[in-house]
């Protein structure tokens, strides 16, 4: 499968450009279009969230794909579950273990290294359109105060790392996740997502609208509902925002 990418210096987001541009850029004969920038002035996350990112210094990236009748609705989430599994192949590239928080987060311990944001256009049962925004923290030492205690791969292996490079290696094994998710390999790349969850078989403390409790990821469906066993041995399904791990710094 072949990527076309077009590199900005400054854009509010790189997603909102893709999508207004989503026409204009689609070339004949690729698979997937990519827009990275050097610094973004509106970037956001999951949530309603603002991704801060200092100029030139981060991995800014947003991707288009149209997998035609190859993704269902009904299975909308494996788009992400791709998206996620793939970023955490390319970093133990560099030898970085990470871990995924559910929907779209990266982390490793209890610091998140990136997150992802995905916007699905539909058609009929299946998903026409997909724009996947990622952003990864490469070499910022420094960030703001955030609702996340950020890490970068600067402060964990200690050096700096080419930011194009970074681009390569993700881009070359989302290639390869996407093309597997198109050939029909859905189980095999959910089972990874789930092993690699924050959660998934251990107990986690939780909020939601009616307080904290303490569980364990028993799942997450096709249409991405996150399953919750609770230590009372209830079973409770949450879509996105309904709840949140709570991720404590030690």
């Amino acid at each position: 499968m072949s990527i076309y990418i077009k590199r900005l210096d400054v854009v509010d987001s790189t997603n909102r450009y893709l999508r207004d541009e989503a026409d204009y850029l689609w070339v004949d004969g690729k698979d997937i279009v990519a827009v990275t920038a050097r610094h973004q002035t509106a970037g956001r996350g999951q949530r309603g969230n603002v991704w801060s990112s200092k100029d030139g210094e981060n991995l800014l990236l947003s991707m288009l794909v149209r997998p035609g009748n190859s993704l269902e609705v009904a299975n909308q989430f494996l788009l992400s579950q791709a998206v996620a599994v793939s970023l955490h192949a390319a970093m133990k590239c560099y030898g970085i273990e990470t871990r995924l928080k559910w929907p779209n987060d990266i982390y490793v311990g209890n610091r998140k290294l990136a997150g992802i944001l995905v916007e699905l256009d539909y058609s009929g049962a299946f998903v026409e359109q997909a724009i996947v925004g990622i952003g990864l923290n490469v070499n910022q030492t420094d960030f703001p105060q955030m609702d996340r205690v950020p890490v970068s791969m600067k402060m964990l292996l200690g050096k700096d790392f080419p930011v194009e490079d970074v681009l390569s290696e993700v881009l070359c094994i989302f290639n390869r996740y996407y093309s597997e998710m198109r050939w029909g390999c859905k189980e095999a790349i959910s089972a990874e997502y789930r092993e690699l969850l924050l959660g998934f078989g251990e107990q986690r403390n939780y909020v939601d609208t009616d307080g904290a409790f303490m569980a364990v990821v028993e799942g997450v469906e096709p249409t991405g509902h996150l399953l919750l066993r609770r230590s009372d041995g209830t079973l409770s399904r949450y879509a996105f925002k309904e709840v949140e791990q709570m991720m404590f710094i030690v």
